[in-house]
């Protein structure tokens, strides 16, 4: 009787406890779908890109937004920066030099938008040196099809191949090349809007934009930065053009030009002047080689007169702005890990540049000191993964007149996602 009677209980508890394994088993397999419902619902708000390319010119991690065919895109780069001078006499310094974000939507798969914020310096106190937090672009594009696409917010200006393609891996020095640094603002962004697309053969982008200001500062080493708007709150009575076209050749080779002219105003509002620019370039990435050139010819109209307008508004009678500039850099790097058995790069680099700032000046003013500089530039620069570079490199400047020459010993960790 007491066996019947253990069997029985022993029975029971196995009925009972079925159920209760089933409901253990049925909420796991519940907690697996919710799981997977949730990823379903991030990748369909913010769908993963596994193919890094270019879009319209722009960079691999600022294309993103454009690529992406539904909902929300987050990107971005950065790169720290270990730099020594020695004819400074400055301690060795170490830099978070930029840290950045792209933040893009896509309306449809054919209206979307996209942005870039940045942060230099690691903080924000008062003035670039300390930091600077700053919209490097915000527009709208709709792309009609492969042929047509349609562009309006704050755009890149398309010169030269850096201020456009701008995420540190993707070119092999520590810093820009000064001619894309130095010449040219960088980076140089305005309000407009434009058109671009491409054809097997070709690729272009033009837009219409704000023009160029006096501003009530002066970096004479930056002359053309000192006229630049930056698209806030900008005069725009007398907009600017600047357009680009590329061959896409054989073997990976990309031939075009850029141009830019735009009206310079004072600050009430007054045409002073005109500034031109017309830059070729060469892009050649095949068989483990990166070739790039970039020319630059700037003609500046009534350069009197703004000279005078930069006086008068920083108050310094020694500024002068520039009647022409002109330069080029060019690069050759080979990647020495091409035949062995890895996906990773190393890439061996030289590059020379001749940045002439002030290649000529107005009628009665002399040339300033160090206006015009040339730099012999090599190093390395190795990349574990396609979105991460460790760089190092040596450049010699040299400067004209009396202003001493300078080796920049630099190294830098680099991103972009």
């Amino acid at each position: 009787m007491k066996k019947l009677v253990g069997v029985s209980l022993l029975l029971s508890s196995a009925i009972f406890a079925q159920p209760s394994d089933e409901v253990k088993q049925l909420r796991e397999e519940v907690e697996v779908i919710k799981e997977e419902l949730r990823k379903l619902k991030l990748e369909i708000s913010m769908p993963q890109i596994t193919t890094y390319q270019s879009y319209s010119g722009l960079g691999p991690a600022a294309s993103k937004a454009l690529i992406n065919p539904k909902g929300v895109s987050i990107g971005g780069y950065g790169e720290v920066w270990f730099t020594n001078i020695p004819q400074t006499g400055e301690n060795f310094e170490v830099d978070l030099y930029r840290f950045i974000i792209y933040l893009g939507y896509a309306f449809t798969e054919k209206l979307k938008f996209n942005s870039e914020i940045e942060i230099e310096h690691a903080k924000v106190e008062g003035g670039e040196e300390g930091g600077e937090v700053a919209i490097e672009f915000a527009f709208l594009d709709y792309r009609v099809n492969k042929y047509l696409g349609l562009r309006g917010g704050m755009v890149l200006v398309p010169l030269g191949i850096t201020n456009e393609y701008h995420e540190p891996p993707t070119y092999l020095s520590v810093r820009q090349p000064y001619l894309e640094k130095k010449l040219f603002p960088f980076t140089w962004r305005e309000n407009g809007v434009g058109l671009y697309g491409e054809t097997d053969l070709l690729e272009y982008r033009a837009y219409v934009i704000n023009g160029m200001k006096v501003k009530d500062s002066y970096d004479s080493d930056e002359p053309l930065d000192s006229v630049t708007q930056d698209g806030s709150e900008a005069i725009g009575d007398s907009p600017a053009f600047t357009g680009r076209l590329d061959f896409k050749l054989p073997k990976n080779l990309k031939v075009g030009a850029g141009t830019f002219i735009s009206p310079v105003f004072d600050s009430n509002g007054n045409k002073l002047g005109t500034v031109s620019i017309f830059s070729p370039h060469l892009w050649w990435q095949y068989a483990g080689f990166d070739v790039r050139f970039v020319g630059a010819y700037v003609d500046v109209s009534n350069a009197d007169k703004i000279t005078q307008s930069v006086q008068t508004s920083t108050s310094d009678p020694t500024y002068i702005f520039p009647e022409k500039m002109k330069g080029f850099y060019l690069q050759v790097a080979y990647d020495v890990l091409r035949f062995f058995d890895t996906e990773h790069e190393l890439f061996v680099f030289g590059k020379v540049e001749d940045v002439q700032r002030y290649a000529e000046v107005p009628s009665g003013y002399s040339k300033p000191d160090g206006g015009n500089l040339s730099v012999l530039n090599f190093g390395v620069s190795y990349r574990p993964h396609p979105l991460v570079a460790l760089k190092a490199d040596y450049a010699r400047e040299n400067y004209s007149g009396t202003k001493q020459d300078r080796d920049v010993y630099s190294a830098a960790i680099t991103w972009m996602f």
